[in-house]
């Protein structure tokens, strides 16, 4: 499978778990079939190039780089984007995925605070553009994010030049909203996609998060939840995705038993894709 991805923040909790360096980690993801890491800013910024090296030793690319913006509250685009955009670029990183920052106050602030956001977006998306970088965007799980839900999500894409989704799975449901219905709507636009699962009880992790419909949502491997996945992936496909699949399942554990699983649920039910112009051949 030369589609696979999974988090480094996955890999690092490997290496905590089940008490082995982080190579050996990236070493043993990779025999499960996992030739990309996605790689946040926050994993990238101490040092970019030793981590860029790491990761070659071991044949492994760079999938995308997350990135946490505030442009809610600081309109400084250029200083903010300046350092995350020169991290993507000694990784090989060629997708961004911008979360644009949070709400913060009161309500009556929001609709300035979202615009300011909107506008940021804008103008990174030019910066990123230069450096031959995309940005994609994925609905957020967090009550105090703009783009929370499809109707937030679909705000920015609509207003931002060459943004697309980045369709994360199980992130609807912490919306109350209908995956299938928003792969319907977004499957066009995706230009990454996110494997997450979900599961009502915490067999596989007791780190929960409440949806904003009261439901208790736990970490799951890919396909173990009540997440539709395989009609997602079919949908995908349908709508002629070729890109890759980052497995996610932050709170799970054990973790390295969760990505085996999700790894083996993967094989067979996603082709292999067209490859990004870097990491591995």
């Amino acid at each position: 499978m030369k589609n696979l991805a999974t988090f480094y923040d996955h890999i690092l909790e490997i290496a905590k778990q089940e008490r082995v360096s982080a190579g050996e980690a990236l070493e043993e993801a990779a025999r499960l079939g996992i030739a990309w890491v996605e790689v946040s800013y926050a994993n990238a910024q101490a040092d970019p190039r030793a981590l860029a090296g790491e990761l070659a030793r071991r044949g492994l690319g760079v999938s995308a780089m997350p990135a946490f913006f505030d442009f809610g509250q600081n309109p400084d685009v250029e200083a903010q984007a300046a350092p995350v955009l020169e991290a993507a670029e000694v990784l090989g990183a060629k997708t961004l995925l911008v979360i644009p920052g949070f709400w913060a106050g009161d309500e009556a602030g929001r609709p300035a605070q979202t615009e300011a956001m909107l506008v940021g977006v804008e103008r990174l998306g030019g910066l990123a553009d230069r450096r031959g970088i995309r940005l994609v965007m994925e609905e957020f799980d967090n009550a105090a994010s703009p783009i929370a839900t499809l109707e937030g999500l679909g705000r920015f894409l609509d207003r931002c030049p060459g943004l697309m989704a980045c369709f994360d799975t199980g992130n609807f449901r912490f919306a109350a909203q209908d995956e299938r219905e928003a792969c319907r709507v977004l499957a066009a636009r995706t230009g990454h996609v996110h494997l997450k699962d979900r599961r009502l009880t915490p067999e596989f992790g007791g780190d929960s998060l409440t949806a904003l419909d009261g439901a208790v949502l736990y970490p799951s491997p890919v396909g173990g939840g009540v997440i539709r996945m395989e009609e997602i992936l079919r949908r995908l496909k349908a709508a002629g995705y070729q890109g890759l699949y980052t497995i996610e399942h932050y709170g799970a554990a054990p973790m390295l038993d969760c990505l085996r699983r999700s790894a083996e649920w993967a094989r067979g039910k996603i082709e292999p894709s067209t490859q990004p112009e870097s990491g591995p051949k």
